[in-house]
């Protein structure tokens, strides 16, 4: 075989090689349609998004979405395999494949997007500050005191964010959201912060701690995360969520949010449709 031949044949080799690695990532939908069911990673610790109940079974808004997505693939909400992983491993289970995809009360960043996919958002969300009452923070500004201790996630936007408002704050960081709030109702901290929708549930159900006026960094949207280059799979998700949040499913969806948040979900449209002429 000549050289001019070999080259041929090695060159369509590594063509077919790269088509069917590309074929097998725009596949990923079909992968979880003939598996059966769908890998979702969350959290048990994050009400009122993920938490336990008195069972030990997870429940909250994201497990909720979860099973969502699982009656939209199958026809059936339970064909969803919870993964329990903490904030830290979120973009290794999506990029390993250990997952099929996050919901996770996660922020969509420019910086993130680097790593994951989103979808379109599925729920406003901001950094704000719940306090406690005897604690003296009425306003955001009140945190800037080396004597007030502010308990953040071990997540570096969470502890860059207090540094850059707040720099002479006193920081605690911990794992989970449960252990922020056991801190605060501790006195180990005063103030704890945390997603606008985590503290709006944590202020309605402890009359001794308060929502903190204003927002750290403004508004900001949570997506649920998937791998990069699926293209099948961000399609089924991507229309699953503006579905969901804008179409024929949005009372659901209302429905949850006013079971979670006590308020209504954000209207479908910015606009009001007059009366038919």
């Amino acid at each position: 075989m000549s050289a001019l031949s070999m080259l041929a044949k090695a060159s369509a080799i590594v063509f077919a090689m790269a088509i069917s690695i590309n074929a097998a990532a725009a596949d990923k939908l079909q992968e979880i349609l003939d598996r059966g069911h769908v890998i979702i990673g969350t959290s048990g610790a994050n009400p009122p998004f993920g938490f336990k109940d008195e069972k030990g079974e997870l429940q909250g808004f994201d497990i909720e979405i979860s099973r969502m997505i699982a009656k939209a693939l199958f026809d059936d909400p339970t064909k969803v395999e919870f993964k329990e992983i903490s904030m830290e491993a979120r973009w290794s289970s999506i990029q390993t494949d250990q997952v099929d995809a996050i919901v996770m009360i996660t922020t969509i960043t420019p910086e993130r997007l680097r790593k994951v996919g989103f979808t379109p958002p599925y729920i406003d969300s901001g950094m704000a500050v719940i306090a406690r009452k005897d604690s003296g923070v009425t306003k955001l500004a009140d945190l800037d005191d080396a004597s007030r201790t502010v308990a953040t996630l071990t997540v570096p936007d969470q502890i860059d964010t207090i540094k850059r408002w707040v720099p002479k704050a006193t920081i605690a960081s911990f794992d989970t959201v449960d252990q922020q709030f056991l801190a605060l109702q501790s006195g180990r901290a005063q103030s704890m912060l945390v997603d606008l929708p985590v503290g709006m549930w944590y202020a309605s159900k402890d009359p001794n701690i308060q929502l903190v006026p204003g927002l750290f960094d403004g508004y900001q949207n949570y997506g649920i995360a998937y791998k990069l280059g699926e293209l099948s799979w961000k399609q089924f998700m991507d229309g699953f969520v503006t579905e969901l949040t804008t179409g024929t499913s949005y009372y659901l969806y209302n429905d949850l949010y006013k079971k979670y948040f006590n308020m209504p979900a954000p209207p479908q449209r910015s606009y009001a449709v007059g009366a038919a002429q």
